[in-house]
């Protein structure tokens, strides 16, 4: 409805505004609502239900999504860019674009969550490593011996 395109036009303001000024905690609980508003605007009870059952997992998953997400270079520009993206889709009245940006945007989450999780680890590797050498009072790795 307009009124939905309305309330979808005033978030994504405040999402670009709180991109804009880098303000991250903003950043975040705007996510959260656009994806709220996105189900809203879908008028599906069901859905709307279900997001709502799950507002506090979804709402915490993001912010810690976000926290693992923007240590990965131009990942914010990327969400960003998605959630235009999908606002577009709607806008125009096509939910076959709304539906692949949707899909886009979730398979790039889950893609540099990964990414991040997986430099987690190795920093956890490293800094073991690190700690076991010291312990050990070795500053180089052992040499292999011939």
């Amino acid at each position: 409805t307009s009124d939905d395109l309305a309330l979808l036009d005033r978030i994504m303001a405040r999402m670009d505004e709180a991109h804009r000024t880098g303000n991250f905690d903003d950043e975040a609980e705007i996510d959260v609502e656009f994806h709220h508003a996105i189900c809203e605007c879908a008028h599906n009870i069901i859905l709307l239900h279900t997001l709502r059952s799950c507002y506090r997992l979804l709402s915490e998953g993001v912010f810690q999504n976000r926290l693992l997400v923007f240590n990965v270079p131009g990942a914010r520009e990327a969400l960003l860019s998605q959630h235009r993206a999908i606002y577009a889709a709607v806008k125009a009245g096509d939910p076959a674009a709304a539906r692949q940006a949707a899909m886009d945007h979730i398979t790039h989450v889950e893609r540099t969550m990964a990414e991040a999780e997986r430099s987690g680890d190795w920093q956890r590797v490293s800094r073991l490593r690190l700690m076991q050498r010291s312990e050990a009072g070795d500053s180089e790795p052992a040499r292999k011996r011939s």
